[in-house]
């Protein structure tokens, strides 16, 4: 069975593929990473590879911004 993926390797991870620091939001059952959205097309599909790797991902221009999530879900919540 695979290692569970760690908030701090997932942040690590995300803000090496986008070149930009993340923010991390806790959110009771899951936790979220928060980035810009890269403008390079190289630095946007490396960024898909790893949020991929999480429990769930998405994007959000809610603050005028292109920003791309993932997130965990908290150990012991489904």
């Amino acid at each position: 069975m695979p290692a569970r993926l760690t908030v701090d390797s997932l942040r690590a991870a995300i803000e090496l593929a986008a070149g930009d620091v993340s923010t991390v939001s806790n959110r009771g059952a899951y936790v979220r990473v928060y980035v810009a959205a890269p403008q390079a097309p190289q630095a946007l599909r490396d960024l898909l590879d790893v949020l991929l790797t999480a429990d769930a991902w998405g994007s959000s221009d809610g603050t005028g911004q292109l920003r791309m999530w993932a997130a965990l879900v908290v150990r012991g919540e489904s």
